[in-house]
């Protein structure tokens, strides 16, 4: 009975297998193999096409400037800024306030709210932000 047993768990383990990630395109058969350089941390060229996408719905020029007149404003350099100005607290890049809330990390404020940003993105935000988050 032990022999079966073992020879069950083998070949359920044996069956195991990581995969890179691909991506298959409509139209296309071949899988498309996606590498992210998060060494580019420009934030014209990588971290702005981030925040576009995930969170200038919420937070641009027209959101947060309405009756409250108060929110982060991602489309105003000057304002990311001063809210950078004001984010880290202490650990180097784990002390970033915005850092944990885009991890969503137990305790932060989870941006954005309904969905985690991929782990290319992530990656990103965390070397612009140990580099100083340079906002050229």
């Amino acid at each position: 009975m032990k022999y079966w047993l073992l020879c069950l768990l083998f070949i359920a383990l044996a069956a195991c297998v990581h995969k890179a990630s691909t991506t298959v395109r409509p139209g296309n058969t071949a899988p498309v193999v996606i590498i992210c350089d998060s060494n580019d941390i420009g934030y014209l060229t990588a971290i702005k096409p981030i925040f576009r996408n995930n969170c200038y719905s919420c937070h641009n020029d027209s959101v947060t400037h309405t009756a409250e007149g108060q929110g982060l404003d991602l489309e105003d350099t000057s304002s990311l800024k001063n809210y950078l100005k004001y984010d880290f607290q202490g650990d180097g890049i784990y002390g970033s306030r915005l850092y944990h809330c885009l991890l969503h990390s137990f305790g932060a404020l989870q941006m954005p709210p309904a969905y985690t940003i991929d782990s290319c993105s992530l990656k990103k935000v965390r070397n612009w932000l140990s580099h100083g988050a340079p906002l050229n």
